[in-house]
């Protein structure tokens, strides 16, 4: 007689979906846990959840084997070289969609009271401040679960998951709507094809933050439906048709913002410009791995 397993595979290893229920059980866990000694708001939050996310993903990657470094963050030269080119690439997919709204009369700036070196403060406070929610939320989707799904039914289905899921995180967002989180779902299709790419966090949270920098400090304009930094010198305003300015979501609420995105997405995705570093190879995380579709295997 066959005896059911619901908890392990015929290999003896615990099935996916406990696998990622567990990790989400153990990032609340130990978010929770830090919450209490960090400020309130939406930077004491971002800084629980990526604690969160990096303790359950360790802790999942060490039941399996896996070192630490397979999460996607390792500690080496090309941590800091990864992160510069992901955000220079981020500022310039951001910057496209701005000129282009700007084009088409769906973005404007009026100035305001500001000096050269106020915004140049303020621009590396800005990409501080960025920096720890673009982090967390890969650290949440990118990391491990993005591994997991890929290793058991492959990239396509690994990305597409993990976009849905960043695109839902952003449901209650100011001015959200059909439209704008669809484009959150598009931007996380761009930053997991990344992550599949390079196999490096570090390249995607560097992506991830150039993009919200250039919107919310160089155009400053909302992230998300967030106003939360302030550019000296001027100040900038969507227009226009919603389909057009964004209104109240900013840029991620245009249309504009859906056709880079796509197009970037579909040229990384066929293109052999983004490759593993090689500490990225040496790390061990998995992403690339054949698959029958059949999780059984895992």
């Amino acid at each position: 007689m066959r005896v059911s397993r619901p908890f392990l595979t015929k290999t003896g290893r615990v099935r996916i979906g406990w696998r990622l229920g567990g990790f989400f059980g153990v990032t609340l866990l130990a978010g929770v846990a830090v919450e209490g000694f960090v400020p309130s708001g939406v930077l004491g939050g971002s800084f629980a959840v990526l604690f969160g996310a990096l303790v359950a993903g360790w802790t999942l990657l060490a039941l399996d084997g896996r070192r630490p470094s397979a999460l996607g963050f390792y500690l080496a030269r090309d941590s800091v070289t990864e992160t510069l080119r992901g955000t220079a690439l981020g500022v310039l997919i951001g910057m496209m969609v701005v000129g282009g709204m700007a084009l088409l009369g769906g973005l404007t700036w009026n100035t305001q009271p500001g000096s050269g070196m106020g915004w140049c403060v303020g621009a590396v406070v800005a990409l501080m401040w960025f920096a720890i929610p673009a982090a967390a939320e890969e650290a949440l989707l990118r990391g491990y679960p993005l591994q997991a799904l890929t290793e058991s039914y492959g990239p396509t289905v690994g990305v597409i998951a993990t976009s849905v899921a960043f695109g839902a995180l952003h449901l209650g967002n100011p001015g959200s709507g059909v439209l704008e989180v669809a484009n959150v779902t598009a931007a996380g299709l761009l930053f997991g094809v990344v992550y599949v790419k390079t196999l490096s966090l570090w390249w995607v949270t560097g992506l991830h933050l150039g993009w919200n920098w250039a919107h919310g400090y160089l155009a400053d304009v909302p992230v998300s439906g967030l106003d939360v930094v302030d550019a000296p010198l001027y100040e900038g305003s969507t227009r226009g048709a919603q389909w057009l300015g964004g209104g109240e979501f900013g840029p991620e609420g245009s249309l504009v913002a859906t056709a880079v995105l796509l197009a970037v997405t579909a040229w990384w995705w066929r293109s052999e410009g983004l490759k593993p570093g090689v500490a990225a190879s040496k790390s061990g995380a998995l992403v690339s791995h054949e698959t029958n579709g059949n999780e059984q295997r895992n």
